[in-house]
């Protein structure tokens, strides 16, 4: 039974829910050529099956929102959670779930906050289209008037970058006090890159060529830029060094002037339908499709681009999360019993698969969340989520919401989730 958030007064504005879904827009027909034998290969490893029931899981507590029909994904520093609500407000609680502060906006909120790593302000977008700044006490520290009603907020150090749909700008503020640093032109989608050295704005012209504009964070100085070429340059960044995948060319650049310190082209297709196909950890890691078999995993060499090591993972491989010690990969297999399911593999860093097991749970659309937290590896669904043992794939827990899609966020040791239909706010073990 979850606590029932009693600081919250009831409203009795009724606003419509949110029905946009994401739409599954990857080749089908390669997906059912490739899918059974994937899954064959997967269930026929030693010790490597479909999970069967293990012991669910208990919140370390749950919040309802009364006057709230449902509910925004979250976001977390080190200390604090916030979520926005269908009730307008914006609901922030301490890591030992005390609320911390519920305030009104002018309209019902969908999208994620952006969040410093720790301490505030925190930001929102409501559907009212301004954009609140909202310090940990719960006093208003400034609000931008704007037509951005579910629009991307991103924030890094003292940055903070929000994008207006209409006008088609990139804005960049000083995030305590509302200060614009720059502004410059771009599309709603893709979003910009941030690091701490640099914010990457792709920008495409009347001919629909697309170049990427680098930006200091703390000025709003151009840094660099490419030349405009056809399609999206995909984008990955961290420290003082970037990285981009143009037609499955992988370039290292440095941040604060674009010079390639290495490129190396890596064969399949280097593309992705959501997010970019790349990551960067211990090495640079690139998911490389192919036609005629399952994708493939791919670890370059940091400061080479040489490649280290190629290995297989299921049909379609969805999102990556690193670490120090290693990698972990969510792909996608097909359910003997119908749909497609998430399989698991864990690599060290020298391309030794640890393990491989397939989960039951089902991708709706994606794989929403792949987190190494606290002591498990966490991945959920839109609707489903579960926590394995990082170090031999054995599941530790299933979580069934009583929501059927759910929002995720980490934050040092901390898992949060929301329920998005229903209104309410979890903490969820990671011990």
């Amino acid at each position: 039974m979850r606590d029932p958030d009693t600081d919250a007064a009831a409203d009795t504005h009724d606003p419509s829910r949110d029905t946009g879904e994401r739409q599954d827009s990857r080749n089908w027909s390669r997906r059912q050529a490739l899918a059974s034998l994937v899954s064959v290969g997967t269930l026929g490893l030693a010790g490597c099956s479909l999970q069967s029931v293990t012991a669910g899981v208990q919140p370390l507590w749950e919040r309802d929102f009364p006057a709230a029909v449902a509910a925004g994904p979250p976001a977390a520093t080190d200390n604090h959670v916030v979520v926005g609500g269908q009730d307008k407000r914006l609901h922030a609680f301490t890591a030992d779930g005390e609320r911390a502060f519920a305030v009104e906006t002018g309209g019902p909120i969908e999208a994620r906050p952006a969040v410093p790593t720790s301490g505030g302000p925190v930001h929102v977008h409501s559907t009212d289209g301004d954009l609140y700044t909202i310090g940990l006490s719960g006093t208003e520290r400034w609000h931008v008037e704007g037509r951005a009603r579910n629009s991307w907020l991103g924030r890094q150090g003292s940055l903070l970058v929000g994008i207006d749909p209409v006008d088609q700008t990139i804005i960049g503020y000083d995030a305590r006090n509302g200060t614009r640093r720059f502004q410059q032109s771009g599309r709603r989608y893709p979003y910009p890159t941030l690091s701490e050295s640099a914010c990457i704005v792709p920008v495409t012209d009347s001919e629909r060529h697309t170049k990427l504009v680098t930006l200091a964070p703390t000025t709003g100085e151009v840094l660099w830029e490419t030349p405009a070429r056809d399609g999206y340059p995909q984008v990955v960044a961290a420290g003082d060094r970037i990285v981009t995948v143009r037609n499955s060319t992988v370039r290292m650049r440095r941040a604060r002037d674009g010079h390639v310190l290495w490129e190396t082209a890596v064969t399949g297709e280097v593309a992705s339908h959501f997010g970019p196909p790349l990551w960067l950890g211990e090495q640079v890691y690139v998911r490389a499709g192919r036609d005629d078999r399952a994708d493939e995993f791919v670890a370059l060499n940091r400061d080479d681009g040489s490649i280290q090591w190629r290995r297989s993972v299921g049909y379609e491989l969805e999102i990556v999360t690193t670490t120090s010690a290693g990698v972990f990969v969510a792909s996608s297999v097909d359910d003997p019993d119908g749909g497609i399911l998430v399989r698991l593999d864990a690599f060290a860093l020298d391309g030794t698969r640890r393990w491989q097991t397939t989960t039951d749970i089902a991708i709706g659309g994606t794989v929403e969340t792949l987190e190494r937290v606290g002591d498990v590896l966490v991945v959920a669904s839109e609707g489903e989520l579960a926590a394995y043992d990082p170090a031999s794939g054995s599941r530790r827990w299933h979580y069934d919401p009583e929501s059927y899609r759910v929002g995720v966020t980490t934050a040092d040791d901390a898992l949060y989730v929301s329920y998005r239909d229903t209104g309410g706010l979890a903490r969820l073990p990671t011990g």
